[in-house]
């Protein structure tokens, strides 16, 4: 039975606030190609949509998820997740294109998606493995949504549309497909698959244990043509610089948000630290995050569960090492907590995502 989700204002408070609507364009254009108009189905959902104001249009991620659930039933021909992907362009964020097309290699146009991600989509996890000759860039979802599973949520469609944009972005700065080797799918194969496989042109494998795209490692580090390095440094300077603003705009909460996620060894700071950063008062910060119904203690505990289900998602740190990065005293501090958030131990948790 699916469950009903929480109202916006539950969500908010649990971090998943609403996100700019930049991809506007993209989905205009892959409903076009696959033969239908979405406007009824913004009208429909309430998203009222302003050019003059674009940047300031905001949307529920959840929303957008059941927007594009009802684009694939309305596109039996054609997989509207994938055309969504392989439309979408950066035409209203002219730093984060340049920042990805004068990359010097796609190691580093990788480490730009990150950015892009975080100014897009930023629930939405980008891991790139490359312990062995065969590169893999993992997608997941880092949604703070107790009971998450039991929304059914369609994530598929967000993860095929995102592996679609990667791999367009991905052959433009390359240029061929060369060494692009497959597509692993964590979705059992459907009557979508043809599809999927013939948008991708290469073995693709359905009830994987992991959503990624593969390719070979040497292609990491290869030198690509469009490589500008100093209008490389000044996009990332100006991406930083929006990813900054959009998170001033979501509040000041956000904002903590956003500066622990790129950069973990913040959550030792304390409030005085943390105002001085933000170059606030600190009596000023926590009025601020009071006005937004929050506090600063309410804003570290909701980093490190989100902090707890990436790492632990990952599977690359140890329970205790994960512990210690989040500030806990010890390991049982850590499961104590983590059982209040997820109902559950840490290692129970993390065999439920494998």
């Amino acid at each position: 039975m699916r469950l009903p989700l929480p109202p916006p204002s539950v969500l908010e408070a649990m971090g998943i606030k609403p996100i700019p609507m930049f991809m506007l364009s993209a989905w205009i254009k892959a409903a076009t190609r696959c033969g239908f108009n979405v406007q009824p189905l913004f009208k429909e959902a309430g998203i009222k949509i302003d050019l003059i104001r674009l940047e300031e249009a905001r949307v529920s991620p959840l929303q957008l998820i059941s927007l594009l659930e009802q684009c694939v039933a309305l596109s039996p021909d054609k997989y509207f997740p994938v055309m969504l992907g392989d439309t979408f362009a950066f035409e209203s964020l002219p730093e984060i294109e340049t920042l990805l097309t004068t990359s010097p290699t796609l190691r580093d146009a990788l480490k730009a998606a990150e950015l892009a991600r975080l100014v897009v989509l930023p629930w939405l996890t980008l891991e790139v493995r490359d312990e062995t000759e065969q590169v893999q860039v993992a997608l997941g979802f880092d949604i703070p949504l107790p009971q998450l599973a039991g929304y059914a949520l369609p994530l598929h469609l967000v993860i095929h549309a995102a592996m679609a944009c990667i791999r367009k972005f991905g052959r433009t700065l390359q240029g061929s497909d060369d060494g692009f080797l497959g597509v692993m799918l964590k979705s059992p194969r459907s009557d979508r698959s043809a599809q999927i496989e013939a948008f991708f042109g290469v073995p693709v494998t359905f009830g994987a244990e992991v959503d990624a795209l593969v390719f070979e490692r040497r292609l990491l580090d290869t030198p690509l043509e469009g490589a500008f390095p100093a209008l490389h440094e000044q996009a990332h300077y100006l991406a930083e610089q929006r990813l900054g603003r959009e998170a001033k705009r979501q509040g000041v909460s956000a904002e903590i948000e956003a500066l622990i996620s790129r950069d973990p060894g913040l959550l030792a700071l304390g409030v005085e630290d943390m105002a001085e950063r933000l170059n606030l008062h600190p009596r000023t910060l926590q009025r601020r995050l009071k006005d937004e119904d929050d506090s600063y203690l309410g804003v570290l505990a909701r980093m490190r569960h989100k902090l707890a289900c990436q790492w632990l998602r990952q599977g690359t740190l140890s329970i205790d090492d994960i512990s210690i990065k989040l500030g806990f005293s010890d390991r049982r501090a850590f499961t104590a907590a983590f059982k209040r958030w997820e109902g559950v131990t840490p290692s129970a948790w993390r065999d439920t995502q494998a």
